[in-house]
């Protein structure tokens, strides 16, 4: 915020808490401690503790965090018609170190509220871009949830089918099964004795019936009934798990919907992230992975450089030392996982439309690299460029480097 704007007569810095949390009121004029005190993590503690600092004058809040745990604040003080700012974590942490003193909560609300009254450049306003972005990334961490458990249901599902016919596990083996038609005729005949039952006529018109498998859909079931012609005996407990089979691909499909709802619901609001626009001119990323890696990233300025974005989202290499064996490439197990999955998806979806990705995809592939580890090695590659256009606020144009 700039200095002009800062017309306020009392400034309040709130370090917040999971259950409670620490105010500090200092005198606009005279940068005076009018109080100093903790409060609950409730409305009615809130409010009375606002109405405390609005009986000084105009009152400005600052907090630490404006989303989790911070919600309840921000929100109190926008419904009383306060002015509400925040200060990220990177300024805070930098400005801290020149404070006198060890860290408490009393401390923490004091800077705040002294940076808020001495150095106004440092925080930043509440508006609507920052609740739309705690939006999406509630809306991100279901879908994130969701795909884990959808990821739970293929592997039990690619268990129960080996134990009712290895042949036709092995057709679907892998990301195979992923087919939504596949999974739409397991939730159909269930497995091997379901779609002898019900012939291969019979399943070839519903499969070719399916919405866009008019042609795939024949085909299909032409593999399946060539794969279940290589067995001839029924194994143990079959029509158990005919059944069991049936569940786990309804409830596949209902994840799937469940996907298509939260994705459109993040589409409605990647609009409203500007940087979103810039994130789409990258090849392999749309409205969603858009959306998604803009929430998850915040404020490009708290990341010194593209390192350290890679590692906060994950991608970075971590090397592993052995005796004079140093390997680059190990997977980083921490980071954030949203923007993780979401740059190594788009990365994904980048092989299959841009050539300067597939071909450094190809590249590190003929060095050695498996699949999982070259498509990571894409993703942060990828980030340099993300950073880049981020920090300048440019699009992307073919020309740029970093892309392949």
């Amino acid at each position: 915020m700039e200095r002009a704007e800062m017309d306020y007569d009392v400034y309040v810095g709130v370090d917040v808490g999971k259950t409670k949390h620490y105010a500090v009121a200092l005198d606009g004029a005279t940068g005076k401690r009018l109080f100093s005190r903790p409060f609950g993590q409730d409305e009615a503690s809130i409010r009375e503790l606002l109405e405390d600092a609005s009986g000084y004058g105009k009152a400005l809040v600052t907090v630490d965090q404006f989303g989790n745990i911070g919600r309840l604040v921000v929100a109190v003080g926008k419904d009383m018609g306060l002015d509400v700012a925040h200060i990220t974590p990177k300024d805070f942490k930098d400005i801290s170190t020149t404070y006198k003193e060890g860290k408490s909560d009393a401390k923490d609300a004091f800077i705040i509220a002294d940076v808020s009254l001495s150095t106004p450049r440092l925080i930043r306003p509440v508006g609507t871009r920052d609740g739309v972005i705690a939006e999406i990334k509630v809306l991100n961490s279901r879908r994130a949830d969701i795909v884990k458990e959808r990821t739970r249901y293929y592997n039990r599902l690619h268990d129960l089918l080996l134990q009712a016919s290895p042949p036709l596990e092995q057709l679907f083996e892998g990301e195979k099964l992923h087919s939504g038609l596949a999974v739409k005729m397991f939730e159909r005949y269930g497995g091997p004795r379901g779609l002898k039952r019900a012939g291969k006529a019979r399943v070839s018109k519903w499969a070719g019936s399916v919405k866009c498998q008019k042609n795939r859909g024949p085909a299909m079931a032409e593999e399946v009934f060539e794969a279940l012609g290589t067995m001839t005996v029924e194994l143990p407990a079959t029509e158990v798990i005919e059944i069991q089979i049936k569940k786990l691909a309804r409830r596949i499909l209902e994840l799937d919907q469940e996907e298509s709802e939260l994705d459109a619901a993040i589409e409605e609001r990647a609009d409203a992230v500007p940087e979103t626009a810039i994130l789409k001119s990258i090849p392999g990323i749309g409205r969603v992975h858009g959306a998604t890696i803009a929430a998850e990233i915040g404020d490009i300025s708290r990341f010194p450089d593209a390192n350290h974005l890679a590692s906060y989202g994950g991608i970075a290499p971590v090397k592993e030392e052995s005796g004079t064996s140093v390997k680059k490439n190990k997977r980083r197990k921490s980071g954030n996982r949203r923007l993780k999955n979401a740059l190594i998806q788009s990365a994904q979806m980048a092989i299959r439309f841009d050539p300067r990705c597939k071909a450094y995809y190809n590249r590190k592939r003929a060095e050695g690299l498996k699949r999982k580890q070259a498509l990571r090695a894409l993703a942060r590659r990828r980030v340099d460029l993300i950073y880049a256009l981020l920090a300048n606020g440019t699009f992307y144009e073919p020309s740029h480097r970093a892309a392949a």
